[in-house]
């Protein structure tokens, strides 16, 4: 298992919209549109890799000066509950606290909670609907 960067526009990041397609998009008859990748090249990727594969993804969105937003993260089925998804998510803090962001925020669908809790981030209000599906914000600050 290798953690990258992933390049905006380079041919990992063409897998990993793939990979957010199929995970997070196709199940739903959704595609990823134009508005939602729009402003990507400014955001963080990265990635996972299997043997040269990418089974894992998350972007990082600076939202302020000490605020993130992890989104779109996405593991391929096969690979899932393998603890990629815990590390990459872990790789991911550690880089962005590097870069002086204090705080990580994301948009949960609600079966995943329990995933992010247990990497301590904390629910933020009510729950809400996206893309069909409800959705809980949520929290961590990084030490």
């Amino acid at each position: 298992m290798k953690i990258i960067e992933i390049e905006w526009c380079s041919p990992e990041y063409q897998s990993e919209l793939e990979l957010r397609h199929d995970v997070l998009r196709g199940p739903l008859g959704l595609k990823l549109t134009p508005e939602e990748l729009d402003g990507e090249h400014a955001q963080m990727h990265f990635g996972v890799l299997e043997n040269d594969e990418l089974v894992a993804t998350l972007v990082a969105q600076p939202k302020s000066s000490g605020i993130v937003q992890f989104r779109q993260m996405a593991v391929r089925s096969d690979q899932q509950r393998s603890g990629k998804g815990t590390e990459l998510i872990k790789h991911c803090e550690e880089k962005i606290r590097e870069q002086g962001f204090s705080e990580v925020q994301l948009d949960a669908r609600q079966t995943c909670v329990p995933f992010y809790e247990k990497l301590g981030y904390q629910p933020v209000g009510d729950v809400f609907e996206r893309i069909t599906l409800k959705h809980q914000k949520m929290v961590k600050k990084l030490s």
